[in-house]
């Protein structure tokens, strides 16, 4: 037995907001990955509503910015969606993101404009989301990807 005497390491308190971060995604795993995962090729992929319940239980909301029409050249349209993250007791901006949905795309270039329309805000949602909030992803288990499903 050693008798050296041996300071100890204080917790670093800048980690604390990662530490809770990662407290309410494995608090929250089991219902994510039950309700709100969706499996392909043997990953778990989180749709866009798990993480954006992921984002609430931390105090931050999604919002859409911006969704328009674009003519990206060479005869492809589509429309081109931006969202960002907000903290709601601060109103700051955490994040942002941006989704396309193009008029030649399968299976949405045979569906109506304002589904397209929708799934171009959904896609930004899920980038904006994925930007912000992905690393803690890997806390909902091994099999979990870092991405959104969208």
């Amino acid at each position: 037995m050693s008798t050296e005497i041996v300071k100890a390491e204080k917790a670093n308190p800048a980690l604390e907001p990662l530490r809770h971060q990662v407290g309410i995604v494995k608090a929250l795993a089991p219902q994510i990955t039950s309700r709100y995962c969706v499996a392909l090729q043997g990953k778990q992929y989180v749709q866009v509503a798990g993480a954006t319940l992921i984002a609430n239980a931390m105090g931050y909301t999604v919002r859409e910015v911006e969704v328009k029409r674009v003519d990206f050249g060479g005869g492809v349209t589509g429309w081109e969606a931006t969202c960002e993250i907000l903290d709601l007791d601060t109103g700051t901006i955490i994040g942002r993101g941006s989704g396309i949905v193009t008029d030649d795309e399968k299976p949405w270039g045979s569906r109506p404009q304002f589904a397209r329309r929708a799934m171009a805000s959904t896609r930004a949602a899920g980038r904006a989301l994925r930007l912000s909030m992905g690393h803690l992803f890997a806390y909902l288990g091994d099999k979990v990807a870092t991405v959104t499903l969208e």
